[in-house]
């Protein structure tokens, strides 16, 4: 009889608790490399990441080289800020599967591993997400803020303690509330460790004693928290839910083009529009058609959340620059936006329901440019906004009548690019 092969070979001590924890973290995270490598090829590297960095440690240079007269120590709180909002990110991870319910969770020693298991990666990842946080700002804390490196190494502690105190807090938030009382008390649970661990923070920049003891508090608040979570039961398929949320939260923006989804009907009421009043009136077809797409933009995350993005990816690109490149990039932007509405149009077009329908070629030309204008709007009139902002300030006066002048500018212009983008399409359709 032929041997058995190594990978074949029945090994019982690969299914304990923490070599099997290991062996689905590993392949978990393969998997969503594997999935980001299809997209980050040598153009990308060559073309967007690379010049991206070398530009960020360019300016990270000069600012370390040539500080503007206006950073002082008080600026160091927006960077605990932003570590505050760091330790936001993230849930309690036991990297359960379906498959564990037949045998392995019927074992009270191997649940208790895999949930120690857990506690330990989460703590490992609060602290790699902090310190790397802290080490990149800290030739800017250290040389510009003059903050004291006892400082930093204690704040590296005390951010990741208090945020693995949130994952746990949040874990269990979301297991005892549902509904909107969930979504009140976890919004009120956010302010509240944003005021506290910045309140701290600051604190601790004077005294060191105080950000020491509130990390010692904050590990008894774990440790009170793991033992509760050791004793919660029937939290399993809860474990199995937040890992498929997040395996599908990591790779969507890669695959949602290549992956068959099929629609899954909702069993509740949606927040917005629940009584389905028009929200455009019902004039004729091509209004009914519209009112149902801003209806669906506005109540799916998939629709909205792109938007939402690339709006504030805009108003980071006419912000940076100066106010003349500023300017050549918020007429471009339109551009893109168009187009990307235009794909969200014509992908909504193809789902079951409205394809149910049999649409008049003119009535979707006239639906879909009131469509694309009507969706660009707002983010167009912001980023006119924050362009008339920057030229008020940058030459005063008169120049502050821009603020009047350019959302005015910004519709007739998206228009002009929406007229043509119409005409584009058109003739496409005509030639085809």
């Amino acid at each position: 009889m032929n041997q058995l092969t190594r990978a074949d070979a029945f090994d019982p001590q690969r299914y304990d608790p923490v070599p099997l924890f290991m062996e689905r973290m590993s392949a978990h995270w393969l998997a969503i490399w594997r999935a980001w490598r299809t997209v980050m090829d040598w153009a990308t590297w060559l073309y967007v990441l690379l010049p991206g960095l070398f530009i960020f440690v360019g300016m990270y240079r000069d600012l370390l080289r040539d500080p503007p007269k206006q950073l002082d120590g008080s600026l160091a709180a927006l960077f605990i800020v932003i570590l505050a909002f760091l330790q936001l990110i993230g849930k309690y991870r036991t990297f359960a599967e379906p498959g564990d319910g037949l045998f392995l969770h019927r074992r009270a020693k191997w649940v208790q591993g895999k949930l120690v298991s857990g506690f330990i990666y989460g703590l490992a990842t609060r602290l790699l997400i902090s310190s790397c946080f802290i080490a990149i700002g800290s030739p800017l804390l250290l040389q510009v803020f003059e903050l004291k490196g006892n400082f930093l190494i204690i704040l590296v502690v005390y951010a990741s303690i208090t945020g693995f105190a949130w994952v746990l807090w949040k874990d269990r938030l979301t297991q005892s509330w549902k509904g909107w009382r969930r979504t009140l008390v976890l919004t009120a649970s956010i302010l509240v460790f944003l005021f506290v661990f910045v309140w701290i923070a600051l604190l601790g920049k004077e005294n060191l004693v105080v950000l020491g003891l509130a990390s010692v508090l904050a590990a008894g608040i774990v440790g009170w928290q793991i033992r509760l979570r050791l004793r919660m039961q029937g939290t399993f398929l809860h474990e199995v839910a937040v890992e498929h949320a997040i395996y599908i939260a990591n790779v969507k923006w890669i695959l949602k083009e290549t992956m068959d989804k099929k629609p899954v009907p909702m069993l509740r009421k949606p927040m917005l529009f629940s009584r389905s009043q028009p929200l455009v009136k019902h004039k004729d077809d091509t209004h009914r058609l519209l009112d149902s797409w801003f209806k669906s933009a506005l109540r799916r995350t998939d629709l909205l959340t792109p938007l939402l993005y690339f709006t504030g990816a805009g108003v980071a690109a006419i912000s940076l620059p100066p106010v003349l490149l500023a300017i050549v990039v918020w007429l471009v932007l339109p551009m893109l936006l168009l187009s990307m509405l235009h794909r969200q149009w014509s992908r909504w077009l193809t789902e079951p329901y409205i394809a149910l329908f049999k649409w008049r070629p003119e009535m979707l030309d006239q639906a879909s440019s009131q469509a694309r204008v009507r969706g660009a709007v707002p983010s167009m009139t912001l980023w006119a906004l924050i362009v008339a902002g920057r030229i008020g300030l940058n030459y005063g006066g008169i120049a502050w009548l821009a603020l009047a002048i350019a959302p005015i500018a910004g519709y007739f212009w998206l228009k002009f690019i929406n007229d043509i983008f119409t005409s584009v399409n058109i003739y496409r359709r005509k030639s085809e």
